[in-house]
């Protein structure tokens, strides 16, 4: 019983670490990706995932204004009709996120016929999410 949850545990942090990495480097290495065929339908299938990732991340903590303090989170929190609510709100603008990374790199590739601007459709959700957060 405990053997199975401790590989259960592992196997989750070893999904979790990968999921970390593939969203802190993707972004930077989409340019290179995108040159090659294989690269750009790696990208195209991948590059959403990590989109809803830092979305989810900046919109919570972008939102909260976590920088200034406990307070402002607990606030923040009770204004979005507490715990519960708000993490509904946040997992629902990550899925929101996924889908529209998808529809703008189908788009560009709908329009282009290049994985050229791939890369920037593809974070454009991010993007759109920091500034939704940060106006207030």
């Amino acid at each position: 019983m405990l053997r199975s949850l401790l590989k259960w545990l592992l196997k989750s942090l070893f999904i979790l670490i990968a999921l970390v990495v593939a969203s802190a480097t993707l972004p930077f290495a989409s340019v290179w990706l995108c040159r090659d065929s294989l690269g750009a339908q790696v990208f195209f299938w991948i590059a959403p995932w990590t989109c809803a990732f830092w979305s989810v991340l900046a919109y919570n903590l972008i939102g909260s204004r976590f920088w200034r303090g406990r307070e402002a989170v607990e606030e923040w929190r009770e204004r979005r009709g507490g715990y519960l609510r708000s993490g509904l709100k946040g997992t629902a603008w990550m899925f929101a996120s996924l889908f529209f990374s998808y529809a703008c790199e189908f788009g560009v590739l709908w329009e282009t016929h290049s994985p050229g601007w791939m890369a920037a459709a593809a974070y454009f959700p991010v993007a759109f999410t920091v500034v939704w957060c940060s106006r207030g």
